[in-house]
Parts: structure tokens; sequence; C-alpha cells
């Protein structure tokens, strides 16, 4: 019997469904931090206040994101740590560097993706802006090809 290639791919992926989940919550934690500085703009109240106080947030919600990203690329940087001794195990039995890489590298834009998506529907049923996400996507793009090139230092424990 055949196995699909999606079963392929989880079995020779080096992540485990611990560092799936965590790297999900990870990227959803920005995302939805996203959500919340939208909902702080356009919250209205008749305390000044409090609307002073959620402005001084929201005026530097993308500083305060891109900021909070470096938990993710923390995190992808843990990941490989994590993963040196098993990465060099794979190469030795016959696995080759860029095919462990090409599936890092999907597998974390997948997860990512995701995370985006499900972001992008919560904002489309509170009729919030859909493209003040656009910055994080990049920068998390820009992470996981740097974090990528890093799975090759592991190639010779």
């Amino acid at each position: 019997m055949k196995e699909g290639i999606l079963i392929r791919f989880v079995n020779k992926s080096f992540f485990r469904i611990s560092d799936r989940i965590e790297l999900s919550i990870m990227y959803m934690f920005c995302f939805f931090l996203s959500i919340i500085f939208e909902f702080g703009e356009n919250f209205k109240t008749d305390s000044y206040i409090l609307m002073i106080f959620i402005k001084n947030f929201t005026d530097y919600k993308v500083e305060i994101n891109l900021l909070l990203t470096i938990i993710v690329v923390l995190f992808h940087y843990q990941i490989l740590n994590r993963k040196k001794i098993e990465i060099y195990c794979r190469i030795l039995v016959g696995d080759i560097l860029s095919k462990i890489t090409i599936r890092y590298i999907f597998e974390c834009l997948l997860i990512m993706i995701v995370s985006y998506f499900i972001s992008m529907f919560i904002k489309l049923c509170c009729n919030l802006n859909l493209y003040n996400d656009i910055y994080l996507v990049g920068v998390f793009v820009l992470y996981i090809l740097i974090s990528a090139s890093q799975v090759r230092k592991y190639e010779n424990f």
C-alpha cells in the first residue's frame, strides 16, 4: 500500500507534536496581539484616562509586535539547537541536508500560514482591517529562512 506524501513528510520531519504546538502558539500569540491592538484602536469609551492608556500601546503596536517576534526567533533557534544530534544522525543514515532544510522551511511556513489564516478569519468575523499583519508574515518568512540556514551548521557534529 502506498503511503501518502503527507504521511511520509510527517514521518521524516524532525518536529514533534509538542514542537508544532509550541510553534503555532508562538505565531498565534503574535497575530492575536495584533488583533488586540486593532481592537484597542477601535475602542470607544468616555474615560479619558483609559483612552490615553490604550493609545500609549496602540501608537507603538508595530514596534511592540516586532519586539515580541523575537520570541519566535528564539524558539526557532532552540528547536535547531535541540535537534542538532538528530540532524547529524539523519545525515549519517543517508538523508540529504538540502531535503532536511526544505522540510524544515516547508513545515515552519505551513504552521505560520495556518496561524495567519486563523487570525485573518477572526479579523474578518470582527470586521477589522485584514492587511495590518502583512509585515508580520514578511518578518516570519525572513526569520524562517535565516533559521533554515542554521541547519547546515549541524552537518558536521
